[in-house]
């Protein structure tokens, strides 16, 4: 307990680190629970809705024994975030040569199965990552580090591998992201993807062609035959009737002013280190010119998230009718970065979960049906010389969209956005769109 020194100075004793020494077999035991107990509440609650005193109840004991352990929630993510980022790391330095090779092909393919293992077994903290990777985290920077140092270590193997034609850094930039953000979708269930073994197999072979692109069709031999998806089951397209009420014609300036505001603020600091004083104070309005449009916070972001539907069931139809050509791919995504960085807030917000608002998955549910319809189509107009599952061709190529934006702002603050559609461009081209045309 607490002392109280001469000069009446509360003395708060040492913490139990899990080096400590004071801390004894009955302390590492409430550690552990203690560490065990946040990582569920994290799966059902989610990190920004989960408190320390939910930690402390779950984990049967006291907020005060708690703060012996931890001084703060983020302490304890912190905790298990290194630990499955070691998992990550053991797996890289096992990484052999790579190459466009049989023998390189079964190294990466092999790396990523264990990937994808590290990935199952630590999937809470992955999820989590993926939830609080926004500029209030306040473990962002830690987690920001971790993935600069492994992208330098990937960056740094891809060179011993002679990868050329791409950038190093912006190859090993697109190979841990889109690895990182496929896993997540098997995970999450986000888009159709077959099992494990399947996804791997594909997925191994779009990262080895995006590397190597003169692989030939024989390096891939090893995996026999792939039970590709049907061409029928190929979707039209996706239409979802979408109820959004507009303000009248005098209030829509004020309404669009705050909406501007909110996904730009959402963007920058996140919708929870987002409150609604700065919000209307950054967009010029009295606080009570919010509340006559908006019930709360909530309201904005689902209204938000309507809006972003809208507009990404229009980029999806203009996706769908596209040749599978990089010159139509390009001009396409001209007009989706622009619209990515717009809602980057709300695409944030949708993967946290804590926020199970019917409104925001709905909308998040929709936008993505529609794109995977979109890209479905897309793919499906390409004869490979290699075996590929057309749904796990469409899971990378929603990951394209979904990560390399963001990645590469957060590599790069300053590049363009011409930048930024040219290396997303250079992905598909050299992992998806190869092939002979064929008609649907």
């Amino acid at each position: 307990m607490d002392t109280m020194s001469e000069s009446g100075e509360i003395l708060r004793r040492d913490g139990y680190w899990p080096a400590s020494p004071v801390v004894g077999r009955r302390g590492a035991r409430t550690r552990q629970r203690i560490v065990v107990e946040t990582l569920k509440l994290f799966e059902t609650q989610g990190f920004h809705s989960t408190s320390v005193d939910a930690i402390a109840k779950a984990a049967g004991t006291s907020r005060a024994t708690l703060y012996q352990y931890f001084e703060s929630k983020d302490q304890i993510f912190v905790e298990l975030l290194d630990e499955c980022g070691a998992a990550l790391m053991r797996v890289v330095r096992r990484l052999g040569a790579l190459g466009p090779t049989p023998e390189g092909f079964d190294n990466l393919h092999w790396w990523l199965g264990e990937w994808a293992w590290v990935y199952d077994k630590y999937a809470t903290m992955f999820v989590q990552w993926a939830s609080i990777d926004t500029p209030d985290a306040a473990v962002r920077p830690l987690v920001m580090g971790f993935v600069r140092s492994y992208n330098s270590r990937i960056t740094r193997r891809l060179a011993q591998s002679g990868v050329e034609g791409m950038a190093l850094d912006a190859a090993s930039l697109a190979l841990t992201g889109l690895v990182h953000r496929f896993n997540y979708f098997r995970h999450r269930g986000n888009v159709p993807l077959p099992g494990v073994d399947e996804c791997i197999d594909g997925l191994a072979v779009v990262m080895q062609l995006m590397l190597f692109p003169d692989t030939p069709p024989q390096a891939f031999d090893q995996l026999g035959p792939v039970e590709t998806t049907p061409l029928h089951r190929v979707p039209e397209s996706v239409t979802i009737e979408i109820d959004r009420p507009r303000p009248s014609a005098r209030a829509a300036t004020t309404v669009d002013a705050i909406m501007a505001t909110g996904a730009r603020l959402f963007a920058e600091r996140g919708y929870h280190g987002t409150g609604v004083d700065e919000l209307v104070a950054e967009a010029g309005f009295a606080r009570a010119t919010f509340y006559k449009y908006f019930d709360d916070k909530l309201d904005l972001l689902r209204r938000l998230s309507a809006e972003c539907q809208v507009v990404a069931v229009g980029l999806a139809g203009r996706l769908a009718a596209l040749d599978a050509t990089p010159g139509q791919l390009r001009t396409w995504l001209t007009d989706f970065v622009p619209f990515h960085r717009r809602y980057l807030g709300v695409f944030r917000a949708w993967v946290d979960g804590a926020l199970t608002d019917p409104g925001l998955v709905a909308a998040a549910e929709g936008g993505n049906a529609a794109m995977h319809a979109a890209a479905m189509r897309v793919l499906a107009q390409l004869e490979r010389p290699y075996p590929l599952d057309l749904d796990v061709a469409a899971g990378v190529f929603l990951a394209v969209l979904d990560r390399l934006p963001e990645a590469i702002q957060e590599s790069a603050p300053d590049i363009s956005d011409s930048e930024i559609v040219d290396l997303m461009v250079e992905v598909l081209e050299r992992g998806l769109l190869v092939g002979e045309p064929r008609t649907l």
